[in-house]
Order: structure tokens, then sequence, then C-alpha cells
């Protein structure tokens, strides 16, 4: 289904002073953030993302061009009694996403996402010399 504030949102992802993208090329946006490593490979790259308490149902991966976002919604687990008792609250939750532009393009049909003891794993392999770019691509999670 078409969302037309998901263009805004990748549209604003675009632009560092709107987001607070660093040097590394990452932003986020959303009341928590997850935290993520991206290590490169000779030929992929793999990105881990720590999702506490999120079903793959609550989460998306999609990869535009060379930018791979992490999207999702963690839900909150007090009831509304606990909510208006609470002393202090540190677990975020909320809407989120979360982007990184990587070095290099990459294979969107590689592209294999699970989550697993509250990590998610993406892998996705480079491209092997020079090809078009797509439009987009959603991930299913395993």
């Amino acid at each position: 289904m078409w969302d037309p504030f998901r263009d805004l949102d990748r549209l604003l992802n675009r632009m560092p002073f709107a987001t607070g993208s660093n040097f590394f090329g990452t932003s986020a946006r959303g009341s928590w953030v997850p935290a993520m490593d991206l290590i490169e490979k000779d030929d992929s790259y793999k990105i881990l993302a720590d999702l506490p308490g999120m079903s793959r149902g609550d989460v998306s991966v999609d990869i535009e061009g060379q930018q791979l976002c992490i999207g999702g919604n963690r839900k909150s687990l007090l009831s509304d009694d606990e909510h208006k008792n609470v002393v202090l609250a540190e677990r975020g939750t909320g809407r989120f996403e979360r982007c990184v532009q990587l070095p290099t393009r990459i294979e969107e049909d590689s592209v294999k996402a699970s989550l697993r003891d509250s990590v998610l794993t993406v892998e996705v392999k480079k491209v092997k010399g020079s090809t078009t770019s797509r439009s987009g691509t959603s991930v299913k999670i395993n």
C-alpha cells in the first residue's frame, strides 16, 4: 500500500541538516534509535541492529540504491495504569527509522534479513562491475 509520508520521510533522510546525519552517512528518526553495526567484507556487507522486544512483523528493511533503511514500531509493554505510575523510563518505544548509506552499490536481489534473539541481521552482496540502480526493494525478514 502506498504511503505518501514514507516518501517524504525518505526525502528528509537524504538531507543531513534535517535528520542529524553524520560523517558516516547514517541517519535516524524517531523516539528511539536502535544500535547498529556495519561490517564490510570483500564481497558483501553485514548489518546488525539491536531490536529488543520486537518481532518480525514490527520491523521493515528497505533498500533504495545504496541506502539501507531499517524501520519499525516498538510497542510499550506497560499497561495504562502502569504508564501513570512510571518513576523511571529508559526503554524507548514508538516508531523509528535508521538508515545507512553503503559505500558501494549492492545487489538488491541478494539481500537476506533475519531476526533472532533481538538482533536483526541483514546481509547483502556488493555489485561486481557496473549496473543500473533500481528504484527500491523491501526485504522479507526471516
